[in-house]
């Protein structure tokens, strides 16, 4: 389906990440692939998503309500993007979450 998508026209497809052959769904997609983040997540299982889909050759994520509903919003989009943009691991993006989030209550 998002190959169909890139060609009719579709310039980025955004698709949910899946387990198993999630490379395979990206690597026959001729255009970038953003996953979707799908259902409310814990924090922790959220970023490890991320993370595999970015290792598995998505282009970007769009985590919602990942971010949105998480105890700490502002926290959790600073994890998203160490995962995506500094390639940080789920753990360490999780510990940086669990900082911020501290850190935030303090305001």
């Amino acid at each position: 389906a998002t190959r169909i998508a890139a060609e009719i026209g579709a310039h980025y497809v955004k698709t949910y990440f899946i387990e198993t052959g999630f490379e395979k769904v990206v690597a026959g997609c001729p255009v970038p692939i953003v996953i979707a983040g799908g259902k409310k997540l814990p924090e922790l299982d959220a970023l490890a998503m991320a993370y595999k889909a970015i290792d598995q050759g998505a282009l970007g994520v769009d985590m919602g309500r990942n971010i949105f509903q998480s105890e700490s919003p502002v926290a959790m989009i600073q994890a998203v993007r160490a995962v995506v943009h500094n390639g940080e691991t789920p753990e360490k993006a999780f510990d940086m979450y669990e900082t911020l989030k501290g850190e935030l209550a303090k305001i």
